[in-house]
């Protein structure tokens, strides 16, 4: 018998680790391979990858795990986003993924309700994306591991914060439209951030469907940071293109900074775009 056949009869199988554990098959899939969406206990999983490393399961993912103690997935939260609002968050979801893939990172979805439920974290850090700061809290005090907030606002130096910089953003505004007057078009924001451009912008103009663009005052100057709401008005719109591109390259830093627990300023973790 050759020495390649004789490696292939002697492999170890999944099989084989779920004899060992006293678990299903589907269990150990679950645990080796991080399966979102699966309740299982933090008792089975360390049995499950403590039998994988005895037997000499050869499982990438699971010798990264075992070798680093990281999984190198970044999981984003959300909740149900419609209309302009997920036109936006597509493209930002999408710009997060490529720019956590150069780094190394698989980018996972998650639903807020499921994970915040969740006792075994299968991630090295969250992203959160436009929860109120209620929300965002009470996510928060469930994770042991990063999470970082998008869209959302409130004062707490331990956690990263991204959002646009409405004072920028109304400046560059103004000054483009030539306007003395600017009313910020957006999909639904937190009220938190809703509070904050209203401070900024001479109002806040929520756009749900086209009736809302079509209702919009033409004498007054606008700007948003959403192209799709953009592209179907018909008044003066300064655009501010790059935003999501800029949150999500924000959100990368701050995920390779707070999992390599680089310390960084309470001012740091509060960035504006």
């Amino acid at each position: 018998m050759s020495s390649t056949t004789s490696r292939k009869k002697n492999r170890v199988t999944i099989k084989d680790v779920a004899t060992a554990a006293e678990v299903s098959i589907a269990t150990v899939s679950y645990v080796l391979n991080n399966t979102p969406g699966q309740s299982i206990s933090e008792d089975t999983r360390k049995k499950v990858l403590q039998f994988a490393n005895i037997l000499g399961y050869e499982c990438n993912i699971m010798a990264r795990y075992l070798a680093t103690g990281k999984t190198n997935t970044v999981a984003v939260v959300t909740k149900d986003i419609d209309g302009f609002g997920a036109q936006y968050y597509f493209k930002l979801i999408t710009e997060l993924s490529r720019l956590l893939y150069r780094k190394s990172f698989t980018l996972k979805l998650a639903d807020y309700s499921d994970e915040i439920t969740r006792s075994v974290e299968t991630c090295d850090a969250y992203i959160t994306v436009a929860l109120s700061e209620k929300e965002f809290r009470e996510f928060a005090d469930t994770k042991y591991n990063p999470v970082i907030a998008i869209d959302s606002m409130f004062e707490d130096f331990l956690f990263y914060r991204i959002n646009d910089n409405y004072a920028e953003l109304c400046r560059k505004a103004k000054r483009e439209l030539n306007s003395n007057a600017v009313a910020l078009l957006t999909f639904g924001l937190t009220p938190e951030c809703e509070a904050a451009a209203n401070r900024t912008f001479d109002k806040v103009v929520t756009v749900k469907t086209l009736a809302d663009i079509a209702r919009l005052d033409g004498d007054c100057g606008y700007a948003t940071t959403c192209k799709a709401i953009s592209d179907c008005a018909d008044k003066t719109v300064y655009l501010e293109s790059a935003s999501f591109a800029l949150k999500a390259s924000a959100a990368v830093d701050a995920v390779i900074k707070a999992i390599n627990r680089i310390q960084s300023s309470s001012e740091e973790h509060d960035i504006r775009v």
